[in-house]
């Protein structure tokens, strides 16, 4: 689903890798890893092409990246940025957000099929009511995770998505990842958490 071959980056003047080769396969989820700032984050981001890469190429679903190809690619892909934010009041606008683009007609928001995620999560479900300044960082980070399976697309980019969490939440975001490798969905993720580092198929160390 994935293939990222040969990529070198470099932003304001700092390389932050150099011929950098990994694949994802579709059921497939593998974590990046490494000290902060060694461009795990940037390279998330130049697969959905908000980074040009310096050399190398990405391909997803076996179309290369490039000015043509780059909406293709977007629609095949979730990006969960490490603070994740959506304009709305509630948690119910924010959840229904992503499924009015255009993009994403093809698949409709339903409470059928959020709250068995929730309950993975531990979530309860009178939060849909709530206002999203009322969340804690956990909360909203498990809201954020649950839009992305139901969005249900072929490809999962995660930025820290434990960061906010402790160990027992961590166990509850493990089982929903694999839940979503088990649905063919391919993940790809950054993590500095042993924990769901070590639940991963593969580890790539930056």
């Amino acid at each position: 689903m994935l293939y990222i071959e040969r990529a070198t980056l470099q932003l304001g003047g700092r390389l932050l890798f150099r011929n950098l080769s990994l694949e994802v396969r579709p059921g497939e989820w593998v974590c990046l890893t490494g000290e902060s700032g060694c461009g795990k984050t940037s390279l998330l981001r130049a697969v959905l092409g908000f980074h040009e890469l310096d050399g190398g190429r990405v391909v997803v679903d076996g179309k290369r990246l490039s000015a043509q190809t780059i909406e293709f690619i977007r629609k095949k892909t979730t990006y969960l940025p490490q603070n994740f934010f959506l304009p709305a009041e509630t948690v119910e606008e924010m959840l229904r957000i992503p499924f009015s683009l255009k993009a994403n007609r093809d698949r409709s928001f339903s409470k059928e099929r959020l709250f068995p995620l929730w309950n993975l999560l531990g979530l309860e479900h009178g939060l849909l009511e709530r206002k999203v300044n009322q969340l804690s960082g956990g909360q909203r980070q498990r809201v954020v995770l649950s839009m992305a399976a139901m969005l249900g697309k072929e490809l999962l980019l995660a930025d820290e998505p434990t960061s906010a969490l402790d160990a027992d939440t961590i166990v509850r975001v493990v089982a929903l990842f694999r839940k979503m490798k088990e649905s063919g969905m391919a993940i790809l993720s950054t993590s500095h958490n042993a924990a769901f580092i070590q639940a991963c198929d593969r580890v790539v160390r930056m």
